[in-house]
């Protein structure tokens, strides 16, 4: 077993394994379980992917409701954590990478896999970070998801560096993440964890959030320019995403490496 510094110099915090391994079990509870948010979350995070591409020309208008639309796509989810993003993209016949740090989530990732006979040859997981997957992956992807990840790393320069390496050229790279700002520390923690108990208590810490301004200073300097950057906020009541432009809470991206 790695040591707490080990696990830093790899960009990972260690405190953040311990905090969801616990949880590993229950992750495709979708109905009451503790991460029935990111089950709620994944119609949007796989309509975010397909306008994205729709806007790049990289999928038609006529392919958008196909069951195919991602034929053909490498795409890389990294911090895949237990599978739900993974097996929705493969689903739509994606060829699917899935990368975390964490062995607990990742068991349960290829545990689940298994019973999906139609897609478990779309996907592989993989346990390491996207700083060592890079190196064997320069230019490889067309597409990497990093959806509820940022806001749990360290060192985010590190990490979306890494990961605009191992996009190919005219590649997209779609994130998801809470804004740095009062009403993200409001109704992400206070409101979310404390009050109404949606989310563990502790799971995110207002510190390693994050702005979009932010972000898109990361990723220009490594080639990849914003294109679509949209506002998202759950609905309690109809446990769905709102999309729309205000970004002080939520925020949902996608930026495109230059060629």
């Amino acid at each position: 077993m790695q040591t707490d510094q080990q696990l830093l110099e790899r960009n990972i915090d260690p405190s953040e394994i311990k905090r969801f391994s616990p949880m590993a079990k229950e992750w495709w509870n979708a109905k009451d379980g503790p991460m029935y948010i990111l089950h709620d979350m994944n119609k949007m995070r796989v309509d975010l992917v397909c306008d994205g591409l729709l806007s790049t020309g990289v999928i038609k208008s006529w392919q958008r409701n196909e069951p195919n639309v991602f034929q053909g796509l490498k795409i890389l989810d990294l911090g895949c954590g237990g599978g739900i993003l993974a097996e929705a993209l493969a689903k739509l016949k994606a060829e699917v990478t899935g990368l975390d740090p964490n062995e607990a989530l990742l068991d349960i990732a290829k545990e689940h896999i298994e019973t999906q006979k139609d897609i478990r040859g779309n996907v592989r997981y993989l346990l390491e970070t996207i700083e060592e997957h890079c190196k064997t992956h320069p230019n490889y992807y067309d597409v990497i998801t990093c959806s509820e990840v940022l806001e749990h790393v360290i060192d985010k320069k590190s990490l979306l560096e890494a990961a605009c390496k191992a996009l190919k050229p005219g590649g997209s790279i779609f994130i998801t993440t809470f804004n740095k700002t009062f009403y993200s520390w409001f109704f992400g923690i206070i409101w979310c964890e404390y009050i109404l108990r949606i989310l563990p208590m502790g799971c995110h810490s207002y510190d390693l959030f994050i702005s979009p301004e932010d972000v898109t200073k990361i990723l220009e300097k490594s080639n990849c320019k914003t294109n679509i950057l949209r506002g998202t906020f759950y609905n309690f009541i109809t446990h769905n995403y709102w999309v729309y432009r205000w970004i002080g809470y939520h925020y949902a991206m996608q930026a495109v490496k230059d060629f």
